[in-house]
C-alpha cells in the first residue's frame, strides 16, 4: 500500500486492519514536559488543516479511549537503523531524530529518544493525517471512515535521517523576503525534516543588514533586517529545530557593500575582466592588504556570531572574479582565521579549496558542469566549459582532502533551474501558472523535468569511492528571477520536497513513481498553507 510520507520513512510496514479514527476531541497523551510545546503545535495544524480539534493531555495513565500516546525511550530506542552520515548542524547526536510510528486501531504510538526525534514523528503523523482528508467534506480520504472523522492507515514506521546535515540555501539579498515570509520558508522545512535554513545574506545587489552601515543608516525605503529580526528568526528557527547558517559572500560579489563604504576601495579591487571575447565585466573584491577590510569583517562576524548560536558560519568566497589567486587564497586563510577566533566552524563554496584545506574546513560543493540550453552561442559555451573545468579541479582537490563535503550539485539541487513540463492544462487559465513558468529560472541553464531534479544519488557527487566524504545535502534557490514570495515557492515546491528526499531517505526507499505519487497528494498542503506551487503536467494532483 503506499502512503504520502515525504520523505519516505527509512521503514514503512503497512499493518492489517481499518487504522485509526481521529475524531474530534481525541486525546494526545504525553508525560514529559519538554514536548508540550511540540504536542500543542501537532494538534494546532491538525485543527488548520482539518477542522478536527484533539485533545492534549499529560500526564502517565493510559487514556482508556482510543487516542495518540507519546513517548520519550530509553537512549538505545528505537534501534535498527544506522546512525546519520555527515555534520550536524547544530553540533547536537544526529541520531536524536530516529522515531518509531506505530498505527493501530485503538492507538498511535510515537517513540523517540528526545524532543527533536518526536518532532519528527509527529510530522509524519501530521503528514498522513492533512493528506488522508476528512470523510463527508468532499476530499479524498483513507480507507472506509466516518462523517467527522479522519482515518489514517494502520502501520508500523521506524525512520531516521540518512544524512545529519539536509538545507535550503535562500537567497535574501538579490530579492529582499518580509521576518514573516522566512518564517513561513521555515514552516516548509520542518514540513519537510529539513533542519538547516543557510541565508545567503548579501551580495552584489544587496547588503540588507544594519551591521557595518554608515551611521546615516539604509537609504529611505531601503528594505534590510535588523539585529532583532535576525535573533526573531534563530529563535524560530530552533524552536522547529532548524539551524539558520548566516553566509556573507565575500570577497567577491561585494559591489554593493563598496558602494556603502567607500573606504574599502584599494584603488586595486575594482577592475574590469574579460567575460567573453569582446565582452567585458566588471568586478569587485574585497582587498586583505587594506586594513579597513578586515576591521569591518571582523565587526560583522562578531554580531552575527551572537546572533545565530549554531557552530558554522558560512564564508562564501566563491566566484573570485577579476581577483589575483595569491591574494585571494590570502584573504580567504585571514577570514577562516578570524571565524576560528569566533568560536565558529567556516564553511565556504568550493572555489575557497585554492586557499588550501585542513582537516576541520567544511566545503559546500555546487558545480561539476552545467546543461545549457541549446540556444547557448558557442562563445558562451567556452566560457562555461572553462569554468566547468576550473570548478572540476577545485571538487578534485576538495576529495583528494578528504574533508566534509555539503552537496549541493546544480543540476539537481538549484531550484531557479527552469521547468521543462508544462503545467498541467486543467489549471492554465487565470492561475498565473503558464506566466511564471515562462518568466522563472535562469535561463543560462537547460530546463529539467521535476523527475530529472528527482533523479540523482548525493553518495555519487564526489565520484568513486567518496560517499563518506558527504556529510549534507542543501538545495539553494538563487533569486535573480524572482519578484516575490509567490514566485520563491513556485520554483521551490514540488522540487524542494525531493531534495528532502534525498538528504533524509535512503536510497531503496522510493523511486520516481512512488514519489510522483506522493507529491500528489502533497498538493493539497501546500494550498492549506496558501502557497503557490507549479503543477506539472508530470504528476496527477489530487
Amino acid at each position: 500500500m503506499s502512503h504520502a510520507v515525504i520523505p519516505a520513512p527509512a521503514r514503512f510496514d503497512a499493518g492489517d486492519g481499518p487504522g485509526f479514527a481521529f475524531r474530534p476531541g481525541a486525546v494526545v497523551a504525553y508525560a514529559d514536559t519538554p514536548i508540550a510545546p511540540l504536542v500543542g503545535r501537532f494538534c494546532a495544524q491538525v485543527a488548520r488543516r482539518t477542522g478536527l480539534r484533539l485533545a492534549p493531555i499529560q500526564g502517565n495513565r493510559a487514556p482508556d479511549e482510543p487516542s495518540v500516546t507519546i513517548e520519550l525511550a530509553a537512549p538505545d530506542e528505537p534501534g535498527g537503523l544506522p546512525a546519520p552520515a555527515g555534520l550536524s548542524p547544530d553540533g547536537g547526536d544526529p541520531a536524536a531524530e530516529r522515531y518509531s510510528l506505530l498505527i493501530e486501531a485503538g492507538r498511535i504510538v510515537v517513540r523517540a529518544t528526545e524532543p527533536v526525534g518526536v518532532a519528527r514523528g509527529l510530522t509524519t503523523l501530521l503528514q498522513l493525517t492533512a493528506s488522508a482528508g476528512q470523510a463527508g467534506t468532499g476530499q479524498a480520504g483513507t480507507g472506509q471512515a466516518s462523517a467527522g472523522e479522519i482515518r489514517v492507515p494502520a502501520a508500523r514506521i521506524l525512520d531516521a535521517p540518512r544524512y545529519a546535515w539536509r538545507g535550503l540555501s535562500l537567497d535574501v539579498a538579490r530579492t529582499f523576503f518580509t521576518v514573516e515570509e522566512i518564517r513561513r520558508v521555515i514552516d516548509l522545512l520542518e514540513l519537510y525534516k529539513l533542519n538547516v535554513l543557510h541565508l545567503h545574506l548579501t551580495d552584489d545587489q544587496a547588503w540588507p543588514l544594519a551591521l557595518v552601515r554608515p551611521a546615516a543608516g539604509p537609504e529611505p525605503g531601503a528594505p534590510f533586517y535588523r539585529d532583532e529580526d535576525l535573533r526573531d528568526l534563530a529563535a524560530y528557527a530552533a524552536d522547529r529545530f532548524v539551524t539558520i547558517v548566516p553566509e556573507i559572500d565575500t570577497p567577491g560579489h561585494t559591489s554593493e557593500l563598496l558602494r556603502l563604504r567607500p573606504d574599502l576601495r584599494s584603488g586595486r579591487n575594482e577592475v574590469e575582466y574579460e567575460f567573453l571575447p569582446g565582452h567585458r565585466r566588471r568586478a569587485v573584491w574585497l582587498d586583505p592588504e587594506l586594513p579597513a577590510t578586515f576591521e569591518l569583517m571582523e565587526q560583522v562576524l562578531t554580531g552575527l556570531a551572537g546572533i545565530f548560536p549554531g557552530p558554522y558560519l558560512h564564508i562564501g568566497a566563491d566566484e573570485p572574479r577579476g581577483m589575483p589567486d595569491e591574494v585571494y587564497a590570502s584573504y580567504v586563510r585571514r577570514l577562516r582565521r578570524l571565524v576560528r577566533t569566533l568560536g565558529k566552524g567556516p564553511l565556504g563554496w568550493q572555489e575557497s579549496a585554492r586557499a588550501g584545506l585542513g582537516p576541520d574546513d567544511v566545503i559546500q560543493l555546487w558545480l561539476t558542469g552545467i546543461d545549457l540550453p541549446a540556444s547557448a552561442s558557442p562563445q558562451v559555451r567556452a566560457q562555461v566549459e572553462a569554468e566547468v573545468a576550473l570548478a572540476r579541479r577545485d571538487a578534485e582537490t576538495v576529495a583528494a582532502a578528504s574533508v566534509p563535503v555539503i552537496v549541493s550539485p546544480l543540476a539537481h539541487c538549484y531550484l531557479d533551474v527552469p521547468y521543462a513540463e508544462p503545467p498541467a492544462d486543467t489549471v492554465l487559465a487565470n492561475t498565473g501558472q503558464a506566466e511564471r513558468h515562462a518568466r522563472l529560472g535562469l535561463r543560462v541553464y537547460a530546463p529539467k523535468t521535476v523527475a530529472d531534479s528527482f533523479g540523482w544519488e548525493p553518495a555519487d557527487t564526489l565520484g568513486p569511492g567518496r560517499a563518506a566524504q558527504v556529510a549534507g545535502v542543501e538545495a539553494a534557490i538563487w533569486a535573480e528571477t524572482i519578484s516575490g514570495f509567490d514566485d520563491l515557492t513556485f520554483l521551490l515546491l514540488p522540487r524542494l520536497a525531493g531534495v528532502a528526499h534525498r538528504a533524509w531517505s535512503l536510497p531503496e526507499a522510493s523511486g520516481w513513481a512512488g514519489h510522483r505519487d506522493r507529491l500528489a497528494r502533497h498538493g493539497r498542503l501546500w494550498a492549506q498553507d496558501g502557497l503557490t506551487y507549479f503543477r506539472a503536467s508530470t504528476v496527477d494532483w489530487t
